[in-house]
């Protein structure tokens, strides 16, 4: 496998950017305008206030003031092992209803489950554990020094759509009904920005378009670059409609946190990363290219566990700023080897490692403890 990348990518160097999709231009002033509500890009005007707007109607559900937090991030196959921690401590039996989940990449794909309840925890242990994973690298061949991605983009789309059934989707949208809320990131490769997607909010639409959005979102979220094809996603709103090119949540902040350091006694809570650069609305936006293999997998690991790094920094400085609660859970060194090992015995190794680590309520440390007389929150 590693000679098939490294030759590859050699390849690609020489012959990337041979083939392409054709792409239809578009402005920013037409991705606001076509933009729907359950869509947060934080380069469009009002998108922080309509965020925490939102955020804070959760919070009202809380005379407290308290608000509990499971952001899930990245991680490729080691995604195993959160589904693993996740399944255990619903064993446990006092695993909360969290408030608010994000997803990002690998963590896109358990967030639902999580949030949807424990009814759910049987059908997120088969998704990770029953070998339906492990088809997923099937190379191109040759192909992949015409289009993007080393490996096929359809097992991982099968992977998704046979494991987020129409009875998923209802239940987040009846999860979202209460009150709580599903948030999945995607990286735009058109604005070079993370993309935030109120999954509970375009659950309640039942069109079969709004349906392969759901999956689709999923998919973009797990697609590593340069491992798997980026997905095309269209939305429309007043009759505008745009097709944008969206890869790996990770690929710009390994778990989405952001918004939430204002919060009280939340648990992973933090906040960075609202205040992208100013860009004019009637500035053409940079389509990507869909074509040529960008980079390995050895490079992207780096990279994540080097963004990962930066983010809970800033998050643990946030915590600790405003008061919140923060605990933090991670996979253990001797485990995280092989990021893109899917294989059925790895899978199982990884999810059985964290499924007592959840039982005994080991898995998460806390590195930012909330004051004893914790901060006033209001709503905005």
């Amino acid at each position: 496998m590693r000679r098939v990348l490294a030759a590859l990518a050699l390849a690609s160097l020489l012959l990337g950017g041979c083939q392409t999709l054709p792409r239809v231009p578009y402005a920013l002033e037409t991705l606001h305008a076509a933009s729907p509500d359950y869509r947060y890009n934080f380069i469009e005007p009002g998108t922080r206030v309509r965020f925490l707007g939102d955020i804070g109607g959760v919070g009202r559900e809380h005379p407290s003031g308290e608000l509990q937090l499971l952001p899930l991030s990245g991680g490729g196959a080691n995604g195993a092992y959160g589904a693993g921690v996740m399944y255990g401590w619903g064993r446990r039996g006092d695993r909360p209803e969290f408030d608010v989940v994000t997803g990002v990449s690998a963590g896109a794909l358990i967030a639902p489950f999580v949030f949807a309840g424990s009814a759910f925890d049987p059908a997120l242990r088969e998704a990770f554990t029953d070998g339906r994973a492990k088809n997923l690298l099937r190379s191109r061949g040759l192909g992949a020094l015409l289009w993007p991605g080393v490996f096929k983009p359809e097992p991982l789309r099968k992977l998704i759509t046979n494991s987020v059934t129409p009875g998923l989707v209802e239940a987040v949208g009846a999860e979202h009904r209460k009150g709580r809320r599903l948030y999945i990131a995607t990286t735009s490769l058109d604005t070079q920005t993370q993309v935030v997607w109120d999954m509970g909010a375009l659950a309640q639409r039942t069109d079969p378009e709004s349906r392969q959005l759901f999956q689709n979102i999923l998919i973009a979220s797990s697609s590593i670059p340069g491992v798997f094809p980026p997905v095309l996603l269209t939305f429309e709103r007043g009759g505008q409609a745009v097709s944008e090119l969206h890869a790996d949540g990770g690929t710009v902040a390994n778990f989405f946190a952001a918004g939430f350091a204002r919060r009280p006694d939340a648990h992973h809570a933090g906040g960075a990363r609202l205040h992208p650069p100013q860009q004019s609305d009637h500035a053409a936006v940079c389509v990507v290219p869909v074509g040529g293999l960008k980079i390995i997998a050895r490079s992207f690991d780096t990279m994540l566990k080097s963004l990962t790094r930066s983010e809970l920094t800033n998050v643990k400085l946030a915590a600790s700023d405003k008061g919140l609660k923060l605990e933090v859970g991670e996979i253990p060194d001797e485990l995280d080897e092989n990021f893109l090992d899917f294989s059925r015995p790895h899978m199982q190794a990884l999810f059985a490692a964290g499924e007592p680590q959840g039982l005994a309520a080991t898995a998460f440390r806390t590195v930012s403890p909330a004051p004893v007389a914790p901060l006033t929150w209001r709503p905005p």
